[in-house]
């Protein structure tokens, strides 16, 4: 998946057949990324891991390899650790009473994101190995952190922030090599 390079992150794909004829695929995606000072989001180092798992039925009954149009769906998750320099409550203790202050400092966030996704997409071979395939849809996001309670709101500037919650428009190019 080359467009993972944008948010700095690696996704590999694989695909198992998982009916008699062919049709019916399911796909792992395990994913990583390593960032330091991202142009997206305002951080000095980030890094995560995520697994998408999606159903595929291909349309064409005629075709016995995966190819053709296809829909697919499923669920996702990731997880990222981002260091950065901020302001945020610091609780501290006067006098027997508990106080909160604002404090400019390095913290660690750990964020969490839940989402799916629906595609349509076309897949096509090329020879018996090479295959491509694109695909657009749309999909959901949720993001927490542990420090705020609710909604994500650090780290959620665009949809490709790694904090990012809402809808989105999601598309993309694979390319590989079936075995």
């Amino acid at each position: 998946m080359p467009q993972y390079t944008i948010v700095s992150g690696l996704r590999i794909d694989i695909d198992k057949s998982i009916s008699k004829d062919k049709l019916q695929w399911l796909s792992f995606s395990p994913q990583v990324y390593v960032s330091w000072n991202s142009t997206f989001a305002e951080y000095d180092e980030m890094w995560g891991l995520g697994l998408d798992v999606k159903h595929r039925v291909y349309l064409n009954r005629k075709f016995t390899k995966p190819e053709g149009f296809y829909f697919q769906y499923g669920p996702g998750f990731q997880f990222f650790s981002i260091n950065d320099n901020r302001e945020y409550f610091e609780s501290y203790i006067e006098d027997g009473n508990e106080y909160w202050r604002i404090t400019t400092g390095e913290i660690t966030t750990k964020l969490f994101k839940v989402g799916g996704n629906l595609h349509l997409g076309y897949q096509s071979m090329i020879g018996d190995k090479v295959l491509v395939d694109f695909y657009l849809g749309s999909g959901i996001r949720l993001s927490f952190d542990d420090h705020n309670d609710g909604l994500h709101p650090w780290y959620n500037n665009l949809w490709i922030s790694p904090g990012y919650s809402g809808t989105l428009l999601d598309a993309g190019m694979r390319i590989g090599i079936a075995y």
